[in-house]
């Protein structure tokens, strides 16, 4: 029996769906974010469990695995000593993120980064990057940053995380349990006992969040981890406050951008707001928490433009008023809901979306030998925002 309206080649009967999936189905943001790109790619990856043939090679994946490694060993060396990140001064943290990195690349997936005189470049180059973004933000959170680094890796769910599943209830008895690991958690105290929390996820470039992508669930990772921390209870006490503040989503860069110079040297040893800018927080933040993110109002680590009433510009989209951020979370829990239960109906159709004249999910797909979809003749599902 197949789902209501749909095709063969469209939808699974729900019941199958159910044996596929279970009446829980244990999964990921960033899995559901597959079913939005295309359902197909969803079920053959988290239906029918295919797997990617894994290279021996320093892809993206590895590179930023090992990224993230190292400042998770920095954040642990640091909380060994009693100190947070601000109490470092910015030389020393670039140095102890150097010694750090020098270790790991002898340990790194089994001697990977140092397999050939390229893996050792490139290690190189990637270690020199994280010295870099260290010094910067070690030294501007000791400037206007009132949240200091609180968790990284923090996973939830899963075998080993110390926060349990997040879970949503859908319909007929169905639930979607989510497991994760969030880059870092920043933190901050308020006069009240609430623990206000910042999300921030580290990318290898500068990257914004794109509203329709947003809007569709294709790009809901980040504010759907802050929704977790507000759903999950264990998360109150992990941060030791009454209750749990959501103040901000952020994607951050490891590899700073700069404005030309002659030379490296010269563009490093620029004034401190052309290199915090270098390293930009883009994303969302509810405005009432700027004075915690940047109370000297520089502007220079976040995207803002405010009135002299408080209030944003019309093209600053980074702050939102309370109701709007926490709108944006609701939503979220919203789509996630409605992708579920999308899911357990049978949805499984070969439909990426395509935004403007040619972006699709198709090209970084890997299960493109498998649809065998004709991009010239493809009637692709065209993304457009309901505002």
């Amino acid at each position: 029996v197949l789902a209501e309206g749909k095709r063969a080649a469209d939808a699974v009967s729900p019941a199958i769906a159910e044996a596929m999936y279970g009446p829980v189905l244990n999964t990921s943001v960033s899995r559901i974010e597959q079913f939005a790109m295309c359902p197909f790619r969803f079920l053959v990856n988290s239906g029918l469990r295919a797997e990617e043939r894994e290279l021996f090679e320093v892809d993206a994946r590895q590179r930023g695995s090992f990224q993230h490694e190292v400042l998770c060993r920095f954040h642990e060396s640091v909380q060994a000593e009693g100190k947070r990140w601000r109490d470092l001064p910015p030389q020393e943290a670039g140095e102890r993120i150097g010694g750090i990195a020098d270790t790991m690349m002898r340990e790194f997936a089994d001697g990977l980064l140092q397999a050939d005189d390229q893996n050792r470049f490139t290690a190189e180059s990637l270690k020199r990057a994280l010295q870099d973004f260290i010094q910067v933000i070690v030294g501007w959170m000791q400037q206007g940053y009132l949240f200091d680094p609180r968790e990284v890796e923090l996973g939830f769910g899963g075998t080993d995380a110390r926060l349990p599943a997040w879970e949503l209830s859908l319909a007929d008895g169905h639930r979607l349990s989510f497991r994760g690991k969030i880059d870092r958690i920043d933190a901050s105290q308020g006069p009240d006992g609430t623990a206000w929390l910042v999300v921030l996820d580290y990318k290898s470039s500068t990257r914004k969040i794109d509203p329709v992508l947003l809007e569709h669930g294709v790009q809901i990772q980040l504010p759907a981890y802050l929704a977790a921390l507000r759903g999950i209870e264990a998360a109150r006490s992990l941060f030791g406050g009454k209750s749990v503040v959501p103040a901000g989503v952020f994607y951050v860069p490891l590899r700073g951008t700069y404005e030309r110079g002659h030379h490296r040297d010269d563009v490093l040893a620029s004034d401190g707001k052309a290199r915090a800018k270098a390293y930009q927080h883009r994303g969302r933040f509810r405005l009432d928490a700027l004075p915690l993110l940047d109370w000297r109002r520089t502007a220079t680590q976040f995207n803002y433009r405010v009135k002299n009433n408080g209030e944003p510009y019309a093209n600053s989209t980074d702050p939102l008023p309370v109701s709007e951020f926490e709108g944006l979370l609701d939503h979220v829990e919203t789509r996630l809901r409605e992708m579920g239960e999308r899911i357990f109906g049978g949805e499984a159709a070969v439909d990426p979306y395509r935004q403007g004249p040619a972006e699709t999910p198709c090209d970084k797909c890997d299960y493109q030998g498998i649809c065998r979809i004709d991009p010239w003749t493809h009637n692709y599902r065209r993304l457009t925002s309901a505002t």
